[in-house]
């Protein structure tokens, strides 16, 4: 689900605009307290990452827009029909030390979703979702961390009341040396439909200062930073263009186990400030257990394009 890498409401877009900027800018407006909040971490006992490598940190905020090709909202009766859909996107998390060794974490999640139908079965239509992520880090000891989050989520189409589901999971990692780690998850979503649960296993391995290979399934992903300012990357992500129904527009639900396959390039624009453009196709089907049943991956990638460009803030934590 593509669109749970945040969207925004159009009305509320001055809002989020401006959210995102005091934040990036609070390291300019007010150098201390972000150079604050940085040295408390990395006076911590939390381990961010191993070795040199010029990979940036993973963001803290984004906002981003996703246009994707016709694709298919699947019904509770197994039919399906088509649209092709817009997001916009905006999300953050802000974690704040408990003790030396244990993060908490609250963030936002905001996202609005066109989807203009391409069949006479359906209107075209809105959804805007909101949902807040709550979660807990914990460093166990020199080699292992663990955490969980769990996100109550909303969403509303036009002229329907709201529909509710809760996501939520926890993983393991282990980091074996300076450039080797690995993990160990699962993710859960709680819907009206089928509950869905993802299994996650694998490892990531900094080849050298330039590049890496994240081999975590079901998000395989190869990373190239050639300077501290650049980063390419190519592999496996959520895809936000897979609905799921139980009556028309009624109670929709994002899909978790569909995924997008792309390449982006993302620079270094201000400060911690970064430009992000994507290209790539959405169709394949990863794992997952839904309801009692197992689904094994699919790789048929469908004739379904997308293309995003967004704005991520990552701090400058080693």
């Amino acid at each position: 689900m593509k669109t749970l890498r945040p969207a925004l409401q159009h009305r509320i877009q001055p809002i989020v605009a401006a959210l995102l900027a005091c934040t990036a800018s609070s390291a300019q407006a007010d150098p201390a307290l972000m150079q604050r909040w940085v040295q408390q971490f990395e006076d911590s006992e939390i381990v961010f990452q191993r070795g040199t490598t010029k990979v940036p940190f993973q963001p803290l905020a984004f906002v981003d827009t996703t246009h994707y090709g016709e694709s298919d909202i699947r019904r509770a009766d197994g039919s399906t029909v088509s649209t092709r859909q817009t997001t916009l996107s905006q999300g953050a998390v802000l974690p704040f030390l408990v003790t030396p060794r244990d993060a908490f974490l609250i963030g936002d999640w905001v996202g609005w979703s066109r989807f203009d139908s391409t069949s006479n079965e359906q209107e075209s239509f809105d959804v805007l979702s909101a949902g807040v992520p709550v979660g807990w880090f914990r460093q166990v000891n020199a080699q292992w961390q663990a955490g969980g989050f769990v996100m109550p989520l909303g969403h509303k189409a036009s002229g329907e009341d709201w529909s509710w589901e809760t996501m939520a999971g926890g993983f393991a990692r282990y980091v074996q040396t300076d450039r080797l780690w690995w993990a160990f998850g699962l993710y859960a979503d709680f819907n009206p439909g089928d509950d869905l649960y993802l299994p996650y296993i694998g490892a990531s391995y900094a080849i050298n200062d330039h590049w890496t290979l994240s081999a975590v399934m079901p998000w395989p992903v190869v990373l190239y930073a050639p300077d501290d300012r650049t980063l390419y990357r190519l592999g496996v992500s959520p895809s936000g263009a897979s609905w799921s129904s139980d009556n028309g527009k009624d109670d929709l639900q994002y899909e978790l186990d569909t995924w997008d396959f792309g390449f982006s390039a993302e620079r270094r624009v201000h400060g911690n400030l970064w430009l992000e453009g994507e290209v790539g196709v959405t169709g394949l089907t990863g794992m997952s257990i839904r309801g009692d049943d197992w689904e094994e991956p699919a790789f048929d990638v469908s004739n379904s394009p997308y293309f995003s460009i967004g704005i991520n803030f990552r701090p400058g934590l080693n």
